[in-house]
């Protein structure tokens, strides 16, 4: 008993730790404001807000699920384009002091990668 209850609270630490990097907002470079929160062991992300007039239709739209983290500063799983929703397998590399974010999208010969900048 003792040991399932040390294994637990182990591994709920290691876990905790690879979600605490990811969730909050991050600004992108067209200026919407993404949020990632945790949905059981995964993450889910969604566009809150939009400087742009004509994209405030999107806010409040998903575009990341199944977002599972792969190491500790590391996570992916699909990533939904709000234009058009479109999905894509998507890599989210967390930088060392927490504060960038890169994306990186891949779809055959062709990849995207954006960096994103967290906002609180």
């Amino acid at each position: 008993m003792l040991m399932t209850t040390v294994f637990s609270v182990f591994f709920g630490l290691i876990s905790h730790a690879q979600t605490t990097g990811a969730t909050g907002k991050w600004e992108t470079p067209d200026h919407d404001i993404i949020e990632f929160y945790t949905y059981g062991p995964l993450f889910t992300a969604r566009q809150i807000s939009t400087k742009t007039e004509k994209d405030k239709k999107n806010d409040n739209k998903i575009i990341g699920r199944e977002l599972k983290p792969v190491s500790a500063r590391q996570f992916e799983g699909i990533v939904i384009d709000p234009k058009d929703n479109k999905t894509y397998h998507g890599r989210f590399i967390i930088n060392m002091q927490g504060t960038e974010l890169q994306l990186k999208v891949n779809w055959g010969f062709v990849s995207f990668n954006e960096i994103w900048k967290r906002v609180d």
